[in-house]
């Protein structure tokens, strides 16, 4: 008997994976990378719950699931906003709502965003800190309960440049930069992704954590400049070298279905890791400080007023 493959590029010698009966909760599932992965769980068997901003957006993706795989229950809708606290709140609730029945097998956490300029969250938060770090430590917490499989992170190559500051962590006295608010946001979520994986492996539980970086694709993301012919320019320029976003879900979802030590931090290949096959990655020195881990964690838990 044939073993089935993994029917993604490049990962021929890797099983492919049978997720029918798993539930799988994965933000960012309306477009690029997020879609991307989606579309393959569910062709894999996986129920979805796709926690969404944009409904519209949301509901084609859900219907193009539900007709690829015939299955009615291929996607669930709920609503999601990063941006908004009280939203990650009653978005939690929603998904919990929708998993009551089974649990959740797999949180996957894809949604993210940069901006062109400092902006902050409905809260107060710096944005990209906000929406790209803390925004999914809440919802982690408030539906860790119901997970009993895996808790992937979308982090990024980005956090090598990232620059911690407990005086200003919201960059409100100034220092701010695309560069340096993305680099941040991207070193927070490796370092809670760390300390989330310590705390649970502390305390024997079966969920594991992985930090996946998708690369240098071709997504929305590009869109940042607030100008629609500069936005063209860049994306048009960046084709070429930039990965498709078929090609970046494929780190997330070898992070997502196949055996790895926890908190690995999976991306491709090629060099300085903008493109290639997935792989084990290195980080930087501060990502994989536990002890900057712990005390990170404990810094977002208190931003979001958590208990200890």
């Amino acid at each position: 008997m044939t073993t089935p493959r993994l029917d993604i590029p490049c990962w021929e010698h890797l099983p492919r994976p049978d997720l029918h009966g798993s539930t799988v909760v994965l933000t960012g599932g309306s477009d690029g990378i997020g879609r991307e992965a989606a579309l393959r769980l569910a062709h894999w068997g996986a129920r979805l719950v796709l926690p969404v901003r944009t409904r519209h957006k949301g509901e084609a993706v859900a219907a193009r699931l539900r007709r690829e795989t015939g299955r009615e229950d291929a996607a669930t809708l709920t609503d999601l906003d990063l941006a908004d606290l009280d939203r990650v709140r009653s978005g939690a609730a929603e998904i919990k709502e929708a998993t009551a029945d089974t649990g959740i097998d797999l949180l996957v956490h894809v949604a993210g965003g940069v901006t062109r300029r400092r902006e902050e969250t409905v809260q107060g938060f710096e944005w990209m800190t906000g929406v790209n770090a803390l925004a999914p430590v809440l919802l982690t917490e408030l539906l860790l309960p119901a997970v009993r499989g895996r808790v992937v992170i979308t982090a990024s190559a980005a956090h090598h440049f990232g620059r911690l500051d407990g005086d200003d962590p919201h960059f409100r006295t100034g220092g701010w930069s695309f560069t340096a608010g993305y680099g941040r946001s991207k070193l927070l979520a490796m370092l809670w992704g760390l300390d989330l994986s310590e705390r649970l492996r502390a305390v024997g539980s079966p969920v594991d954590v992985q930090l996946v970086h998708p690369g240098w694709v071709l997504t929305n993301l590009q869109n940042a400049t607030g100008s629609v012919r500069l936005d063209a320019l860049l994306t048009g320029a960046t084709r070429p070298l930039a990965m498709p976003a078929a090609r970046g879900a494929e780190s997330v979802l070898v992070a997502a279905t196949q055996p790895l030590p926890a908190a690995s931090y999976v991306g491709p290949d090629g060099p300085r890791a903008l493109r290639g096959d997935p792989t084990l990655l290195p980080r930087s020195a501060e990502a994989a400080d536990v002890r900057l881990a712990a005390r990170t964690h404990a810094w977002m838990r208190a931003e979001l007023d958590l208990q200890a």
